[in-house]
Parts: structure tokens; C-alpha cells; sequence
């Protein structure tokens, strides 16, 4: 397994339709303005704990710097997180998929994106276990 920080290409959810299978039947943990949909995965194979991806909607951001601007950010907290997540999947074997959705119009500072990152990931594991 590759560094306990990284967020390589097998970690990524990049198949639609597993990302819309997601949305419409995943379970959701929200942390405005953070919202997290989940399901276990059905790949028991898959080499990481969790796949993920992450999404700005178009609405929110017209501009489409100012939506990477945000997936950049939740992608690092994400990425410097993850080992909450990691943990508690480990410990119970489980394998699962994750998009994050960001549901603000807001522009969130880097600081305010890895609180809310640490404190959706601390729910979701809660709930994991």
C-alpha cells in the first residue's frame, strides 16, 4: 500500500454510474456546509478502504476556477484526514464508496475546510462503527 498520505488513482471514484448509484441510494452524513453520501462497496477487491470523489456544483460556482479552487481544497483535507476514516474501516474490514458535496455558496477558507473535513470524517466513522 502506498504512503498513508496520498490520494492516488485507485482512490479515486471516477465511474458515473457508481457516483449516481451514490446519490440516489447512498446513505448521507452532513456537516454544513460538507454533505457526505455513502454505500458499501460492492468491489470487495479494491485495494484502499475507501474510494472518493469530490464535487462543486455548478449552481453554487459559476466559475470554474472558483470550483476547483474548492475541490483542491477539500481534496487535500480530505487527503490529510483520511486516515480517520481509514482506521475504522480497517478495523471492522469493511470497504466502502464516498462523494463529498459542497452545498455553500461561500467561498471557505483552508483552516474552516479542514475542520469541517475532520469533523464530517469523525461522523461518518462514528457511524461505521
Amino acid at each position: 500500500m502506498a504512503s498513508k498520505f496520498t490520494l492516488g488513482k485507485e482512490e479515486r471514484l471516477k465511474n458515473n454510474l457508481a457516483i449516481q448509484e451514490l446519490i440516489q441510494h447512498g446513505r448521507a452524513v452532513s456537516v454544513y456546509p460538507l454533505k457526505i453520501f455513502w454505500n458499501f462497496s460492492p468491489d470487495l477487491h479494491q485495494k484502499y478502504p475507501a474510494r472518493a470523489a469530490m464535487s462543486v456544483p455548478k449552481r453554487k460556482f459559476r466559475r470554474a476556477v472558483d470550483r476547483n479552487l474548492m475541490k483542491r481544497r477539500m481534496k487535500e483535507t480530505y487527503r490529510n484526514n483520511k486516515h480517520i476514516l481509514y482506521n475504522t474501516l480497517n478495523q471492522h474490514e469493511k470497504k466502502i464508496h464516498l462523494i463529498i458535496l459542497l452545498l455553500s455558496d461561500e467561498f471557505i477558507p483552508y483552516k474552516r475546510m479542514d475542520e469541517l473535513m475532520l469533523e464530517i470524517l469523525h461522523k461518518l466513522a462514528i457511524k461505521l462503527s
